[in-house]
Order: C-alpha cells, then structure tokens, then sequence
C-alpha cells in the first residue's frame, strides 16, 4: 500500500515538474507566435506594396504623356497588358485632377468622370493598405501614386492587387506556426517528464529513506553519491542518522540510570555502571564522579570516587593525586561558583584559562563537561565527560542527558536519606498509631451509643408523627361518619311517624264490613249508607297510601345512601390505615380528593369553600398512605389558617399540575392567617406550631414523609393575613427516584 502510494506521489511530483517546464516553453512559444506571425504579414504588405509600386512606376511614364496629348488609347492598351500579364493584378484606376478616370479591370476597361476625395487625395505622398474599394466593393491591396509632368501633377495612378495569394501565405503562416508550436509543446513536454522523472527518482529514494528513519528504522542509508545538492542532502541525512542513534544511545543510558537508581538501596552501588553506559553512549574517553567535602580548615576539596575509562584510555584510579585537591589550589574558583550555582562547565580545555586549564590538562584532556550533583538542595560533587581525543563541541543532548543522570543520582540519595528516615520513625509512628487507634476505639464506641440512642429515638419520633397523621385521619372519619349517622337517625324517626299515622288500619275495618254484609254485598253498597261510602273511601285510601308508600321508599332510598356512604368512608380509613411503604398505581387526584372527603365533615362545618384547580397528570407509583397523610394535614393546616383570620370567606384551593422536570406538583392554597418570614424555614421542625393545640407533628412528619417518597415539601406565603401555599412535590415512580 505504501509503495503504491509512494509511486502515485512520485508520478505527481514528476507530472508537476514537467508542467512546469511545459509551461515556460508554451509561454516562450507563443511569445515567438504573436512575434513571427505579425512579422510575415508585415513583409507580404511590404512585398504587395513593392509590387504595386512598381506597376504604378510603369505606367507613370504613359499617364503624364496621355494626360499632356490627351491621348489615352496607349493608356489603356499598357493597362491592359499588365492586367494581361499579372492575373494577380485586380484593377488599374487612372485619375486626372479634373475627375476623368479610366478604369481598367482584368476583362473591361470604361471612363468616367468621379470626384471622390479618396481618388484624388490631397496629399502629394504615395500610399498603399488593405482595403474594400467603395467603388468596386471588393477586398484588395490598394495602392496610390501622383504622376507628374514638368513638376506639375496631373493626377493618381490607383493600383489594386488581388489578395488570394496574401491570404492563403497568412493561412499558410497561421497552419505551420501552430504544427509547429504543438510539435514543440509535444516533444518538450515529454523531455520535461523524462528529466523530471530522472530528477526525482533520487529524491524518492531520500524520501522513502527519511520516512523508514521517522519509522524508528534508524540502520538505513542515503547511499546516493552525487556532486550535487541532492549528493549534499544525502550526507546530511546519514549525518543525521548518525545524531539520531547517538542520541537513542544516549537516552537508553538515562533510562538504564533512573531504572538502576529505583531498584537499589544505595547510588554508589550502580554509579560504575551508569558511568559507563553514558561514557560509551557519548563516545567519551572518561566518565567519572568528583565528591566533595570540607577540611579543617573549612576548605571545599574534591575526590575521584568512581571512573570509567574507554579502551585505550588508562583509569585514574587509584591516584594520590586526585583525592583531597582544593579547588583553590588550581584556580577553580569559577568552577565553584558555576557549580554550586546550578550551572555547567563545558567546552574545549583551549577555551578555558591559563590557570584552569592546568588541572584537565594534566589528565592529557582536550574537551570536558562537568555537571553538578545536589544532595538535598547541597552542592556534593559532579560529574563528568572527557575526551581525549578531540576538543569537541559537546551537544545540547549530551549536557541534558548528563544533567539528567546527575539529578537522578541527587534524587536517589534523597530517597535513601527519607527512607532511612522512615524507618528510623517506623517505631515511634507505630506506636502513636496504636495508641491514637485505642482513642478512635473509644470514641466510636461512644458515637456508636449515641447513634442507637438517636436512632431510637428517631424511631419513636417517627411513631408518634404516624400515629398523630393517624389520629387526625380517625377524627375526620369519626366526623364524617357521626354526620351520616345523624341524617340515618333523622330518616329512621321519619319512617317511623308515618307507620304510626299510616291508615293501613282503616282497610282493615272495610274489609271487616264488606265482610259482615257478604251475603248481601249488593244491597249493602247501594242501600245502607256505610256501604255506599265504601268505593269512594277505597279510592281516597288507596291514593293516600300510594302516597304514603312512595315517601317511605324516598325515605329509605336516602337511608340505604347514607350507609353506602359510612360504608366507603370506613373502607377508605381501612385502605389507608393499612402498613404504609407498599407502592401502588393511583391517580392524583384521587389522592387529593380522598383526602378532601376524609375532611369534608370538618371542612363543612368551619364552612370552607373548595376550590380545584387539576391538570391532566398521569399516574403516581408510591406510597398513597404517606400521601394521603401529608394531604390530610396541609388540608386540616389550611382549615384552621382560615378560621385563624375570622374572615367570612374562607377558601382553600387546590392544584394539581406537572413540573418542567416531569414530576408531580400538588398544593394546598388558603386565604388564612400567612406565615411569617421568620417561620418559613422553621416550621418544618420537629416540636415547632404556630396553634395553641398543636403538637408540632404534623409538618415535621409530612416533610420527612416526602423526602422518603423522593420527593420534597416546602411552603410560601408573602406574610402574615397573606394567605399561604404548601407545594409537595413528588416522582412519578418511587421506585425510578431511587436508582
């Protein structure tokens, strides 16, 4: 893939140089064009108008002689022989000042009498162009020549030539330029692409070479030799190579310095490795370290510890003469000022001064780099390149990868020094821990008590707010049954007042005397009396009872709607009075308005007008007991907010609606008593009511109920006599809240 792709480049690079060299020889082609072209048309004219001159000068001659004799028969028979003569010829026109004209054409000749201005011109000058003759309406080279007698003009010779000739030369012309100039483009075109494919073949091969290099390929080599730029640009990339492996020699030796340094206990156990993996790595003659330290009489000495010589190169170890050397005694006090400052020491020995060249010099060194080590932030020695060889121009690697080595061996001797230190602590740290872990003991034993304390108590809170929740929903359910149970009482007294004015009795008695007159039921009906009385009684009767009869059933109809009623609410305290933290599906505002029926006893009593305000909300998954116990004690709360302020009109309202953030938002609005702002943060708290009679349950516990719902509950009020607003908020699904 790389190799078609590196021949489709090539044959781009070739197609752009040959394009680029067709284009200078087009450009120079048609420069050559637009020169040669109108330079052959200029010598054709040039060519017409000596021809036309010359036929002009023949009949100059014999025009001043017929115009002087007026003899024009030899006019026009030398006309027509040159006519005659010259099929290339097209016209002769001679003119006399006064406008007689003889025109002489290749098969004709007539006179006539003209006053054309173009015929007989002012001038006295000859001329001759390209033109249409007005007079014969055709294209020709026109030619015009004065002809004299004695020094007095007589008249125009006018010379027409035929420009077939001139034409099909111009085409000529225009037809072998171009064959020409396309046969140039062609053949240099092609030369172009053979000299740029032979130009760029070894710039490809330098390429493919510096991509293997860019690779991590670093054992190839430009082997193009060449006396040229790209001969040059071939030795610069193997110098390059060159400096890329001597630099991957180079940082190998770092990381083989810090990976030695990490898995030691000590630096002086690997220092004569490290040395010499950088003294090769750098083609040095020497690599060595100096350690410093302080005599009695507080002078900074150096010593030779460690060394590592190339072959060939003899060690300085051991040698008297390098322990114990006083910087000052060889006038390295520059060196110790760089040194202890951070900075390095290189170059050639020749660079540096008569008084420090002495001490490197003597080692038989030509060039030196000389880093400083630091032992926790303390200046303790360097270390060092030689080369004995050449006075080398150290690289910016070399330095940097010394440098390196020199912090690594700092860093390890830190580290050596913290871990001594740790250890040295390692008793005393274990000791402290174990004494401060029998305190934490302690301590957690007491927190731990504390903790079952309060979640004991915590637990008796939570009790006791369930079971006041409970209490106010058995007092609403009391309320409301006790208000059915006296519309009950009141129908049953109602039923029974009419069965004891009922004149079901007086049935009776017609019966027991149609009964006595069977035998003579006839005449009793239409002779006695009583019996004649009998059939309108009966009907008086029977109305009256039919009447009698339905008002018993109306009453008994509302009696049995009245125990539906004590039927549904107790089966609602039951539904609701069962162990709270089983999820159901329920409809909000069904929750909301169980809730308003377990108070509509009290709510009607206090005379509290309901206002709703519900939305389309789909379905809670929660706990409807928790629920229904918050909205049972904002409703109550509600209530007494409005008998709070006296007023006449007292009206709670109820919203039901969803949040931006897909959750169910249920409030409870009074036009009562407000809240205070100091008191909206605090009566969520535990003990906390505004009311005479409260506990301080109510709200603390529907708070805690809502947030184990996962949800929220919070209240808003613009001040006391402002009314206030309770917002619960809750999840769609208890259960999705949680996870």
């Amino acid at each position: 893939m790389n190799v078609d792709r590196n021949k489709a480049q090539g044959m781009k690079i070739s197609l752009r140089i040959a394009l680029f060299a067709w284009q200078i020889t087009f450009m120079t082609i048609v420069v050559l064009v637009l020169f040669i072209i109108p330079q052959q048309k200029r010598t054709f004219i040039q060519n017409l108008h000596s021809k036309a001159n010359g036929v002009a000068v023949s009949l100059r001659d014999v025009a001043a002689g017929a115009a002087l004799n007026e003899d024009y028969a030899s006019l026009v028979t030398a006309s027509e022989t040159l006519l005659r003569g010259d099929p290339g010829l097209d016209f002769l026109i001679i003119v006399r000042n006064d406008g007689f004209s003889i025109i002489n054409e290749q098969k004709s000749w007539r006179v006539e009498t003209i006053s054309d201005s173009f015929l007989l011109p002012e001038t006295r000058d000859s001329f001759g162009s390209i033109r249409t003759m007005p007079l014969l309406n055709r294209r020709v080279f026109h030619y015009a020549q004065p002809f004299d007698y004695s020094g007095i003009q007589w008249g125009w010779i006018h010379v027409g030539l035929s420009l077939e000739d001139y034409d099909q030369s111009v085409a000529d012309i225009y037809i072998n330029t171009i064959l020409l100039a396309l046969l140039c483009i062609f053949f240099s075109f092609l030369l172009s692409l053979l000299y740029a494919g032979r130009m760029v073949r070894p710039i490809h091969r330098l390429r493919d070479i510096v991509q293997k290099v860019a690779g991590g390929d670093l054992d190839v080599r430009a082997d193009e030799v060449r006396r040229d730029e790209l001969g040059d640009l071939a030795d610069s990339i193997n110098i390059m190579i060159e400096s890329l492996l001597r630099r991957d020699r180079i940082m190998e030796s770092v990381r083989f310095a810090g990976q030695k340094l990490m898995l030691i206990d000590s630096w002086a156990d690997a220092i004569n490795d490290i040395l010499a993996k950088i003294g090769q790595a750098t083609d040095a003659s020497r690599a060595y370290f100096f350690e410093n330290r302080l005599d009695d009489d507080d002078r900074l000495l150096c010593s030779l510890r460690y060394e590592w010589a190339a072959q060939g190169i003899s060690s300085r170890l051991p040698n008297p003469d390098l322990q114990d050397v006083a910087y000052s005694d060889y006038a390295l006090d520059r060196w110790v000022e760089r040194l202890s400052s951070g900075r390095i020491i290189c170059g050639a020995i020749s660079d540096l001064s008569r008084a420090e060249q002495f001490f490197p010099a003597s080692q038989n060194t030509l060039s030196i780099i000389v880093v400083p080590v630091f032992f926790e932030g303390i200046w303790r020695g360097f270390l060092g390149l030689d080369d004995c060889e050449t006075a080398r121009v150290w690289t910016d690697t070399d330095k940097d990868s010394l440098r390196a080595i020199a912090d690594l061996v700092g860093a390890t001797h830190s580290r050596q020094l913290f871990q001594k230190a740790l250890l040295e602590s390692k008793v005393t740290l274990e000791q402290r821990v174990h004494e401060r872990t029998r305190e934490l003991r302690d301590q957690v034993i007491v927190k731990e008590k504390a903790l079952a304390d309060l979640a004991e108590a915590q637990s008796s809170l939570l009790e006791a707010s369930r079971s006041a929740g409970m209490a106010e929903v058995a007092t609403g359910v009391l309320h409301n049954v006790g208000n059915v149970l006296n519309s009950v009482n009141v129908s049953c007294t109602l039923i029974r007042d009419q069965l004891k004015e009922s004149r079901v009795g007086n049935v009776s008695r017609a019966a027991g005397l149609l009964a006595e007159n069977e035998g003579r039921l006839v005449q009793f009906l239409s002779d006695d009396p009583r019996g004649r009385r009998i059939p309108a009684y009966l009907l008086s009767l029977g109305s009256a009872l039919e009447e009698e009869n339905q008002a018993m059933s109306r009453e008994a109809e509302y009696l049995f709607d009245r125990m539906e009623h004590i039927k549904e609410i107790v089966n609602m305290q039951q539904s609701y009075g069962r162990v709270s933290g089983v999820e159901e599906t329920i409809a909000p505002e069904q929750l909301m308005e169980d809730a308003l029926k377990l108070n509509s006893g009290s709510l009607a009593r206090h005379q509290v007008t309901v206002q709703r305000a519900y939305e389309p909300v789909a379905p809670l998954i929660i706990d409807k007991h928790k629920v229904l116990q918050i909205l049972l004690n904002l409703i109550n709360n509600a209530k007494y907010a409005c008998d709070a302020t006296g007023g006449s009109e007292k009206v709670i309202t109820l919203r039901i609606f969803t949040a931006a953030s897909d959750r169910v938002i249920m409030q409870v609005s009074d036009n009562g008593m407000g809240i205070a702002p100091e008191n909206l943060t605090r009566i969520f708290r535990h003990g906390f009511t505004t009311r005479k009679t409260g506990h301080g349950y109510g709200l603390h516990s529907g708070a805690l109920a809502a947030k184990e719902l996962g949800g929220n509950l919070n209240a808003y009020s613009d001040g006391p006599g402002c009314g206030a607003t309770f917002t619960l908020e809750l999840p769609h699904s208890l259960r999705r809240e949680r996870t």
